[in-house]
């Protein structure tokens, strides 16, 4: 494939929102973004490969989360409601904000919307990202049902 058809590939992936991006092309975006935002940012050591890697890798969850939802109308404060997840955690799973994420909450808000299949594939192109997340570990739940079938 030509640098030209993996550009125009790669930009299709992206404007469509939900792909999940092979490491090859987060790394590509993320040399790009670093590269156009190096003046702004600078020294700032919250800013570095690693958190943009992240954030880019992240996009795609966000954006399928964000989709689902706007698809059955619900707002964040409905879902809150209806799951009983504070509207903060479904902002921190949507944005990707690490240290807020419950696991438990994050596999029901995916459940209810109806992404986990998907998110069990974009947790297997992520793995890092998603043990991190504290994604890869069994609930208690998928622990007692694994037990339940042996």
């Amino acid at each position: 494939m030509s640098a030209t058809d993996y550009q125009a590939t790669l930009l299709r992936k992206l404007r469509r929102g939900t792909s999940i991006l092979t490491d090859q092309e987060v790394a590509l975006i993320t040399k790009k973004a670093l590269e156009m935002l190096k003046d702004s940012f600078g020294d700032n050591p919250y800013f570095n490969t690693r958190s943009m890697e992240d954030i880019v890798r992240w996009s795609s969850l966000r954006s399928r989360c964000e989709k689902e939802r706007e698809k059955r109308g619900l707002s964040l404060k409905d879902v809150s409601r209806r799951l009983k997840i504070p509207q903060y955690r479904l902002k921190a799973i949507e944005c990707g904000e690490l240290r807020a994420l419950r696991p438990d909450a994050v596999r029901e808000y995916f459940r209810f919307l109806g992404i986990d299949r998907w998110e069990a594939r974009w947790r297997r192109s992520n793995r890092e990202l998603a043990e991190r997340a504290g994604l890869t570990r069994l609930t208690v739940e998928h622990q007692r049902r694994r037990k339940r079938l042996r």
